[in-house]
Formats: C-alpha cells, sequence, structure tokens
C-alpha cells in the first residue's frame, strides 16, 4: 500500500495570517494589474518589439530600437565603477559634545566597513540593473537583508605516512596527496539585492516606503531552497509545500500582476516554470512568509532591530506623492513610434522608385514577349502602348527632415546627450558652438538632478548596512582597505567600533561632470591671471599669481599644495637691505609718486626712462624691461 502524503492543516493562527496576505494582495490588485501592464508596454518600446500585426505583403515592417541606446547613454552618464561610501557620526538630540567627537573614531571604522561590505556583495554591479529598470519603469525597488553563506571547499594535503615490510618494521615516510572537504563561511555579511517591480506590492493610498502599512514582496525559488532555509531554522511545513506544486501554475496566475508575456516574447519561456511563488508580507513589526498562497513558512516578528521594512524605493524622475516616478520611455515611445512610421514609409517609397511598375495597355496581346533586361528591344505599334510609371524620386527624401528632427527630440525631451548621434533639434540652432553648448549644459544638469536622487537611495542603502552589523557583527572582522594603484591592508573591525547612529552618503570614484567643469574654469582663470600679470605690473596692481595656482591645485583634489612650491631665492635688493616693510625673502612691485614702476619702494630708473633708454650699455623694450622687472621678484614670488 502506497504511503500517503502528510496534508497540510493549518491551525487558526496560520490561517489567518494566510488570509491577511491574501487580502493584501487583492487590495493591490486594484491598481498593480494595470501598472504592470503599461511596465511591459514600456519594456517591449524599450526592446523595439511591436504587436502582432505586421502589415501583409510588400510594405516595410522596420521597428529600431531606438531607446537602448538614449537608456544606455544616461546610465554611462550616471554609472560608476567604484562608489564610495563616507559615514559621518549623527548628533542627536540629548548628545554631548564629546560623544559626537568620540563617535568620529567608530564612524571612519564603520566607513571601512561598509566599503568592504559593498565590494564583496557586488554593488557596483547591482547598481546598473538597479537604475536601468528605474528608467524603463518609473521607479525601482530593492531589499536589503542579512545573507549567511555557507559551502563546501575542497582542499590537498601531503600528510606523512609509514611504509612497513612484511613483518610490520618502518621501510619509509612518504609524503601521499590527501584530498579533503571542509564547510567554509564565504559570506556573512548584510547584501543588496534590486527586486523586479512586477513582484513589488503595496497599498495604491502609499507616498513611500516608511509611510506604507505594509509591503508584498514576491519571488519564485527552487524547492531546494526552501529545504535549505528550514534546516537553517528560517522556514517551517516546507513539507506541505509540495502537494501544492500541481496548482501552482493555476495559484501564481491569479495574482495581480503576473505578466510573462514578455518572456514568452523574447525567449519563449516561462520565468516562473519549476519553482515555488514566495509571498512575504511585511510591516515595520512583522513579517509572514507563505508559499504559493497556502501554506505558511513563517510568521514571526521583524527579524530586523532596526524597526523598519527592508526595502528602499528610487526614482530619477519623482512624482509628488506618490511611489512610482515618471519613466523615461514613457517619455519617448510616441516618439519612436513616429520614427518608425516616417522610416517604412521612406522604404516603401525608395522600393517603388527603384523597382519600376510597367504600364502595359490594354490591347496588348502577350504581355511575356516584353523582356525585361538591360539592352532588350521592345516592338511596338505605338510607344505609349508600354511604358514605366514615372515616380518623383523626391518623394523618398520628404521624410528624412522630419525624421531628424524627431531623432534630435528622442535625445533632447528626457535629457539625454544630444549631438552625438549626428541627430538634428531646430529648438536651438546647432551649427553654433553656443547653441550646442547651451543644450548639452542644460541636459548634463538633468542627468545630475538624476544621479542624485540614486545618490541618496544608495546612502539609505549604507545605513541599512550598518544597522544590520550592529544587530547581528559579534565577532572580529577582518576588512580590506583598499588604497591607490589598488594597494591593500588589513583592519580588524570589532562590534564595539562601530556603535553609534551614523548619516551615509555615496561619492562616485572618477572625474564627474561637475569636477571636469571645475577644472575647467579654474585652468580658464589661470590662463587669464597668466596673460594678464605684466599688464598689471604696469598698472600698479600686480597679481598674486600662487593664489590661483592654488584655486587650480584644489581643483585637482590637491591638499599638500605647498609641496608644488619652490622656497624663493633672496635677490640683489635683498642682499642689500630692502626698502623698510619690505617682506622677508620678496619685494614689492608699487608706482612712486610720479607714476614710475618702483620695486622695493625705490625708483627702477630703467623702466622710468622709457623703451629707449640705456640700461648699462643696452636698450631695452618696454616688453624686456618688464621681463626683467619680473625676473628681479625672485623664484617663488607671485607677481
Amino acid at each position: 500500500m502506497a504511503e500517503r502524503k502528510p496534508r497540510y492543516k493549518p491551525t487558526d493562527a496560520e490561517k489567518k495570517a494566510i488570509n491577511e496576505l491574501k487580502h493584501c494582495i487583492e487590495e493591490a490588485r486594484r491598481w498593480h494589474t494595470t501598472f504592470a501592464q503599461k511596465v511591459e508596454r514600456r519594456y517591449s518600446a524599450w526592446r523595439g518589439m511591436t504587436a502582432d500585426n505586421a502589415p501583409k505583403g510588400w510594405r516595410s515592417n522596420i521597428h529600431q530600437p531606438l531607446l537602448i541606446n538614449v537608456v544606455e547613454g544616461m546610465l554611462s552618464s550616471m554609472e560608476e565603477a567604484e562608489p564610495q561610501w563616507k559615514v559621518k557620526p549623527r548628533a542627536v538630540p540629548g548628545m554631548s559634545l564629546e560623544e559626537v567627537v568620540a563617535a568620529t573614531t567608530n564612524a571612519e571604522v564603520s566607513q571601512h566597513l561598509l566599503q568592504h561590505q559593498m565590494r564583496v556583495d557586488d554593488f557596483a554591479h547591482k547598481q546598473g540593473a538597479f537604475m536601468q529598470q528605474d528608467l524603463i519603469a518609473g521607479f525601482t525597488p530593492g531589499k536589503i537583508s542579512w545573507i549567511l553563506e555557507e559551502r563546501p571547499h575542497r582542499f590537498l594535503d601531503d600528510p606523512e605516512e609509514m611504509v612497513y615490510d612484511e613483518t610490520g618494521g618502518t621501510i619509509d615516510i612518504v609524503n601521499v596527496l590527501d584530498e579533503y572537504e571542509e564547510i567554509k563561511v564565504f559570506r556573512d555579511d548584510p547584501t543588496f539585492e534590486p527586486r523586479d517591480v512586477r513582484d513589488f506590492l503595496y497599498p495604491e493610498s502609499a507616498t513611500s516606503v516608511d509611510t506604507a502599512p505594509w509591503i508584498v514582496d514576491r519571488t519564485f525559488v527552487h524547492y531546494k531552497t526552501l529545504e535549505r532555509m528550514e534546516e537553517n531554522g528560517v522556514y517551517k511545513n516546507v513539507r506541505f509545500v509540495k502537494e501544492t506544486r500541481h496548482n501552482q501554475d493555476t495559484t501564481t496566475r491569479q495574482g495581480p500582476d503576473v505578466v510573462a508575456e514578455r518572456e514568452q516574447r523574447l525567449r519563449n519561456a516561462d520565468r516562473t516554470r519549476g519553482l515555488v511563488e514566495i509571498c512575504e508580507l511585511w510591516t515595520d513589526e512583522r513579517v509572514i512568509t507563505v508559499a504559493n498562497r497556502s501554506v505558511l513558512l513563517r510568521d514571526e516578528p521583524n527579524p530586523f532591530s532596526h524597526g523598519r521594512k527592508p526595502f528602499v524605493v528610487c526614482s530619477a524622475i519623482p512624482d509628488a506623492f506618490q511611489i512610482p516616478g515618471i519613466s523615461v520611455i514613457e517619455g519617448l515611445a510616441q516618439m519612436q513610434e513616429m520614427v518608425w512610421t516616417l522610416q517604412n514609409l521612406r522604404l516603401d517609397t525608395t522600393r517603388m522608385a527603384a523597382n519600376l511598375i510597367t504600364l502595359l495597355r490594354g490591347d496588348v496581346e502577350n504581355p511575356d514577349d516584353y523582356e525585361w533586361a538591360p539592352g532588350a528591344q521592345w516592338v511596338v505599334t505605338d510607344p505609349n502602348q508600354v511604358k514605366t510609371l514615372e515616380v518623383d524620386p523626391r518623394i523618398s527624401q520628404t521624410t528624412m527632415q522630419a525624421e531628424s528632427l524627431l531623432k534630435g527630440d528622442i535625445q533632447n525631451v528626457m535629457g539625454g546627450l544630444p549631438y552625438t548621434g549626428g541627430a538634428e533639434s531646430q529648438t536651438i540652432d546647432q551649427k553654433t558652438a553656443t547653441g550646442i553648448s547651451i543644450v548639452t549644459n542644460i541636459a548634463q544638469a538633468i542627468l545630475a538632478r538624476r544621479k542624485q536622487q540614486y545618490l541618496r537611495t544608495f546612502g539609505r542603502i549604507g545605513q541599512h548596512f550598518l544597522a544590520l552589523d550592529q544587530q547581528f557583527l559579534r565577532e572580529p572582522r577582518l576588512v580590506e582597505i583598499v588604497g591607490e594603484a589598488n594597494s591593500s591592508e588589513y583592519i580588524e573591525v570589532d562590534w564595539k567600533q562601530i556603535r553609534g547612529i551614523f548619516d551615509v552618503n555615496v561619492q562616485m570614484q572618477g572625474d564627474s561632470m561637475m569636477r571636469q567643469e571645475r577644472r575647467a574654469e579654474s585652468g580658464a582663470l589661470l590662463t587669464m591671471a597668466l596673460q594678464a600679470a605684466p599688464l598689471m605690473v604696469q598698472m600698479g596692481v600686480p597679481l598674486d599669481l600662487r593664489r590661483f595656482w592654488e584655486k587650480h591645485l584644489e581643483a585637482y583634489d590637491v591638499t599638500d599644495k605647498l609641496t608644488y612650491f619652490a622656497q624663493p631665492s633672496p635677490s640683489p635688493l635683498q642682499a642689500g637691505g630692502g626698502a623698510p616693510g619690505t617682506p622677508q625673502g620678496a619685494e614689492s612691485l608699487m608706482e612712486d609718486a610720479s607714476g614710475q614702476l618702483a620695486i622695493g619702494g625705490q625708483t627702477n630708473a630703467a623702466l622710468a626712462a622709457g623703451p629707449t633708454a640705456p640700461s648699462n650699455g643696452a636698450s631695452l623694450s618696454g616688453g624686456a624691461a618688464m621681463q626683467q622687472a619680473l625676473a628681479k621678484v625672485g623664484s617663488g614670488r607671485s607677481v
């Protein structure tokens, strides 16, 4: 007799928890189904996928994915290779100045720990998918949790082994290769995971994650994963999930936003095939986990001591008083369709002009007698009996200007980088450098604002990481600090060293657009100062060029500016005693009462005599005299 499988009989408390999750899903279903369908249309527009209504016959149906380049261009301007995390202590009410100063050291240690954990978690790679989903869908969610990863690891060893003879005596001692396996802890850290907007549910009236009464996060995992989670004490009742697996397709299809059309059209695949649907209901106080909408896996208080839902949401173009923002694709999809329409019309016209249509009069007996070939001879009684249809070749060029304008609008409307693909836009004259500079600066400012939205969200992710570290980190941890030229050093971090309340912000490594502009401005200012320095000396208002050089070095983030300046060498005037009040090691340039240029308060007769007056038996021009005056100031002293 076959063994009967155990049936899941939930208790009253478990039934109440399951029904609570179902009620939340039904409430989110009111708006999320429509939103998910909009997201699918935006993804289709981004991939250049159209509905299956291709025109029949010879008409063109070309739909080039123009928006992929637009989104990738924005990502390349906003995404950086290695984010730099900055941690600072937060002064809370009732905190003394001594406590804030003491927390500064903990903030520095926490910064090293956070930078190490983000590198281990491969956050630099995950940020791309996080930002890309927002540009397409309108917002993007992410989840922060703690991960413990243990894996078997094989090692080789060469232990010594005794070799015995037949009588049991020792012959030799040899080393034998031996392979053994150990369970190693590869990760025991916080982790960040971008979530699919189609699997992220919340009340339609929610304006943020923190103010939302609940969040439902849906995932699809393998049954083996659930068994490992039960072994680790996270889940229960996993053995009852198998009896509901055959109903998985029916159960999940009844969900609020399961849209599988994209995967079917792209890869002919079902993203949920062979997987178990896991729905987590999160509040600030509680978490409920249900498999296939029928088996309760977990119902317990919020496991995180920070008392918040472990999610962040970001929108680069936020919309007021709601979680979803404005999608870049939403503002460009119609323009892309207009370009497709004009392109297909131009191709159809070109095809007609290149493939001539022959007109035959109705009294032609056998049309096949007319051979269509170069050099063929047609014998007709009337020249009008057989002729070709005249198609104006200029018709195929009528859409070129409209296509170019639309492509320029696609790059300009949502803040893309214009004039990089040869597209035109008639809003501002692109034939002048001023017009191009204006539009480019506007696009850079728009991208900088969107990038700032991501940086704020990354800062919140870092705060979640540190909160989890303060809760779960109980043993000393070695942290790698990567310096310049990929040099590394290690420090040991203890849980006592990360205590405190911190603010986290992110600085991107590499030259940002703002930093490039600052360097260009300081370089231009230094160039003008060098060019104007001789004139300013003649006017009696010399410039302190050292200040200009210091400003330029600050633009390149140079902190030890003094090392770039040599010590001033004493001039002959200093050796013989300068004017009273002259600074040690330098002379001041000024004019006397008669307007003659003076050095150190003494009139320079050579300069006062004019450009043709002899000086030491030699004639000096005005420019040469000026250079001589500048040389007398001394090395290291700015004019």
